[in-house]
């Protein structure tokens, strides 16, 4: 039987127990909170561990769940509210990011390099007008608003684990300071083994001399040349934009200062304003005040009459055009955690209408969904090594899905009850790969939260 599960639960449960430990550290008000926590039904630990392992039923029925329907142990609702108005919501961050960074050996590689993309997602709550940060406001006198969170993450893409996360007011997101944010938490110990890549919302020269400053690889998608808010627009000289598709190198020296010289060379110079946004360009310039920036603009047509712009730093003789292309797709992997995220992992299904608890709830719902991504790709290593029958139409994939469900069940097991195989179980579940496109428009549906009646 594998022993990789137990591990992660391990580790898990070994984080919460030190955390338990130093409690006054992660409570909001330390000296007093949880200090006679071993006289009550909740102590810390559960506290933590039944928030981790909430689904989409409501608080009762969640308290049944993880104290095994014994009466003598079950605590009120109004017990756990109490319990969690006393952490902070640093437990919960703390939580996730020791987690998650304690399984490295889990990433992927493409051709050696690790692809993180970035990406940001509404999370939709009860509506309360009161909330202003969050509330959407209808544009229809007979329509309702609408609450929700942005929440911004940097994804492992080949492996599907969520690495950082950041929560912003849904009123106020600023997803390039919130990818600015992660990548200053973010120091692995080779990053020129990393590629960011991010899509059109993202375009700004600060990215990429904060990419440039760590030395990391990018692919970023960007506005067309024709387009004047672009960053290509500069650039349109240097572009065959006749063809339908084209992979050029741009060169230029960027420069905060201005002379006689830069400013009659403009096709070779470019003044960077200093009092644009702009803090990751100044540690790149030298003493003369200038810095070579150098990129591939790579153009793609995706469709008749339709056409897509990727830059990258990554060098042609590693990478080819259809390496970018492929590393851009890989992109699509950060929406595919996102839906694990919200439907499997239950970030959909809240147990409280209250910002602070929500985002307590946001943050175990990322820690619960990388435990069952680890499991997951342990599995899917596992299946990759079967025998196959070259007759069979299609390949058979582990469901992520049903491996992060299988996973809220496996941490509420008590440590009585015996033992289960559980990549044995998780291997049960598989899907068929098919790689042909849909053929069908998408159907847009409205933004509504997952209300709490009847749940």
């Amino acid at each position: 039987m594998n022993d990789f599960p137990e591990k992660v639960k391990q580790k898990l449960d070994s984080i919460i127990m030190e955390m338990s430990e130093n409690h006054w550290l992660f409570s909001n008000n330390p000296g007093h909170d949880f200090m006679r926590q071993n006289t009550g039904k909740l102590s810390f630990y559960d506290t933590i561990r039944m928030i981790l392992t909430m689904g989409k039923g409501n608080t009762s029925d969640e308290i049944m769940d993880y104290f095994d329907l014994e009466p003598d142990s079950i605590p009120s609702n109004s017990a756990l509210i109490q319990r969690r108005n006393q952490i902070s919501l640093s437990a919960f961050q703390y939580l996730f990011s020791e987690f998650s960074s304690s399984f490295p050996e889990i990433t992927r590689k493409f051709k050696d390099h690790c692809i993180l993309a970035a990406d940001g997602t509404h999370v939709v709550y009860s509506t309360n007008a009161e909330i202003i940060q969050d509330y959407n406001k209808p544009h229809l006198v007979d329509h309702k608003g609408y609450n929700h969170m942005h929440l911004n993450a940097l994804v492992d893409a080949l492996s599907k684990v969520i690495i950082d996360a950041v929560i912003q007011p849904g009123q106020q997101p600023d997803e390039r300071e919130a990818l600015h944010s992660m990548l200053d938490h973010f120091n692995p110990d080779c990053p020129s083994k990393y590629i960011i890549t991010a899509d059109r919302g993202y375009e700004s020269y600060d990215l990429i001399f904060h990419c440039e400053l760590k030395k990391m690889g990018y692919v970023f998608r960007l506005k067309g040349p024709q387009v004047t808010r672009s960053l290509l627009s500069s650039f349109k000289a240097d572009l065959p934009d006749d063809q339908e598709e084209f992979d050029v190198i741009v060169r230029r020296f960027l420069t905060d200062k201005k002379n006689k010289i830069m400013k009659e060379q403009s096709d070779v110079y470019v003044y960077m304003n200093p009092n644009k946004n702009i803090p990751h360009f100044y540690p790149l310039l030298g003493d003369n005040h200038i810095y070579v920036l150098q990129f591939r603009v790579v153009k793609i047509k995706t469709d008749e009459n339709s056409f897509e712009y990727l830059i990258t730093n990554l060098p042609y003789f590693s990478f080819s055009s259809e390496d970018i292309k492929l590393i851009y797709h890989f992109r699509w992997g950060c929406e595919i955690s996102f839906r694990y995220l919200k439907h499997a992992a239950g970030m959909l299904y809240f147990h409280s209408k209250k910002p602070e608890f929500l985002k307590q709830e946001i943050y175990a719902s990322l820690t619960l969904y990388n435990f069952g991504v680890f499991i997951a790709n342990t599995a899917s290593d596992e299946n990759q090594k079967r025998k196959r029958n070259p007759d069979n139409k299609h390949v058979y994939e582990v469901d992520f899905s049903n491996a992060i469900k299988i996973v809220r069940k496996f941490l509420l097991r008590k440590d009585y009850q015996p033992p289960v195989d559980l990549i044995r179980l998780v291997m049960k579940y598989v899907h068929a790969v098919k790689d042909e496109f849909r053929h069908f428009a998408r159907n847009l549906r409205g933004i509504g939260a997952i209300h709490f009646s009847y749940r």
